[in-house]
């Protein structure tokens, strides 16, 4: 049966929080074009913050230039998969607005504009793009490259500010998801053979180089799924978990780990919310599990999807249940497209929602 209403569900929802940006947004862009042109940036970056603090809190968000004369305007979830699920929820609702690009994740700098990127770590001195070397090494079993990074004012930071530095140079390089999508072992040393060694401006070409020769055919980070296996199964909610795949299959190790509590709420006051379905096993004919539990998967993806209202993230088998993990948008209304699909479906009385 449904879960019952819980006290984040009578918040207002993420769908309804996206709409009200998307009718926002146009009332006050001209406006903030006039203040950007102006060079006058800090009544919008003001009034955005409190808009954006109130009604998408654990979203960031920024204020750039696109290509030409675009003015950008990014969200993201700073690499965190469930929120960045939020952030490309936001941007497939974007509506077209003459003078602005709308982007789900930081994009990567042009390499003019990458020239120009440095950090001050001394009143004297700074990390800079252009003398930022950078080592390769192609891993083709993984389909990644491995870097040896290293510039020489890092002599004068902290070691354990290093890869703080070089993250938000490579994100500036690469683009948000292009680090995680490229890129594998990560060490910051000081580089004394020079071979296979470019600066970090060469990067993004290197990679694209290496890319196309070896054929590399990478999805898109929230597109890809991670399957897993549960060696032992254990007491409390999904403990019989033997295997399943996920786009966030951290939420689910640890939900099972914790015995159906996370230490966090990756989703807290957004209005949206991690769901899963647990059917009852001994519905399914032996052998047929997994694709019957896919049929089911399918039919809510498509129904959630064409009301806007959630999508499916990952599955899983267990000893006595088959689970089936969602991510909704829009509250009370999302739960009710599930009840009407599983009941279409002959699963009345037959399946339990719950929160993780």
């Amino acid at each position: 049966m449904p879960a019952q209403p819980s006290q984040k569900r009578l918040r207002t929802t993420f769908k309804t929080r996206v709409e009200q940006f998307w009718s926002w947004f146009p009332e006050v862009a001209k406006r903030f074009e006039a203040a950007l042109a102006a060079d006058d940036p800090q009544p919008v970056v003001s009034e955005v913050s409190n808009y954006m603090a109130t009604n998408m809190p654990g979203l960031s968000w920024a204020l750039g230039r696109g290509e030409g004369d675009l003015h950008a305007f990014t969200l993201t979830g700073e690499g965190m998969i469930p929120k960045q699920l939020l952030a490309e929820y936001w941007h497939s609702r974007a509506i077209e607005m003459p003078g602005w690009v709308f982007h789900a994740s930081r994009q990567p700098s042009s390499y003019e504009t990458l020239k120009d990127v440095a950090i001050g770590v001394t009143d004297q001195e700074q990390v800079d793009a252009a003398n930022f070397l950078i080592k390769t090494s192609i891993d083709e079993e993984n389909e990644v490259i491995d870097l040896v990074a290293w510039h020489p004012s890092l002599v004068n930071v902290p070691e354990e500010h290093h890869f703080q530095i070089l993250f938000l140079l490579l994100d500036e390089a690469l683009g948000e998801f292009g680090v995680q999508t490229w890129l594998g072992e990560l060490t910051v040393e000081p580089i004394t053979d020079m071979t296979n060694t470019r600066n970090l401006l060469e990067l993004p070409k290197f990679i694209q180089q290496v890319s196309n020769y070896h054929e590399w055919e990478k999805f898109p980070p929230l597109e890809t799924y991670s399957t897993y296996e549960v060696p032992e199964q254990v007491s409390g909610p999904r403990g019989d978990t033997v295997v399943g795949n996920s786009c966030v299959p951290d939420l689910v190790f640890e939900y099972i780990e914790n015995e159906g509590e996370l230490s966090d709420d990756p989703l807290e006051d957004t209005g949206a919310e991690f769901v899963y379905i647990s059917l009852d096993g001994a519905v399914f004919v032996e052998g047929d599990e997994v694709d019957a539990r896919s049929n089911i998967e399918d039919e809510l993806d498509t129904a959630l999807a064409e009301n806007l209202s959630g999508r499916t993230i990952g599955g899983a088998t267990g000893v006595q249940h088959s689970y089936i993990d969602l991510l909704l948008f829009d509250g009370a209304r999302s739960r009710e497209i599930i009840e009407q699909i599983l009941q279409r479906l002959q699963w009345a009385g037959k399946y339990e929602v719950v929160d993780f």
